[in-house]
């Protein structure tokens, strides 16, 4: 597995829930809360985006070891 794809699309994943965080404070009119809200979303985005990346990579060794199994499809 390349750690080096799972941080990457962790951090693109942290800023896009850094700006979901940045919007929800200005939506909802809170700026006392805007650090929470920011880390926050950075940190989910974070922890989505490392999940989904290595699903992704996990996928592609399975498939490689025991070949296209699905091929009748």
């Amino acid at each position: 597995m390349n750690i080096r794809k799972v941080i990457f699309a962790g951090i693109i994943t942290a800023l896009i829930g850094a700006m979901f965080g940045l919007a929800v404070t200005t939506i909802s009119g809170r700026e006392e809360r805007k650090k929470i809200l920011l880390f926050g979303g950075a940190a989910v985005g974070f922890a989505i985006g490392a999940f989904q990346e290595s699903i992704q990579q996990q996928k592609k060794l399975r498939d490689e070891e025991y070949g296209d199994v699905d091929s009748w499809k």
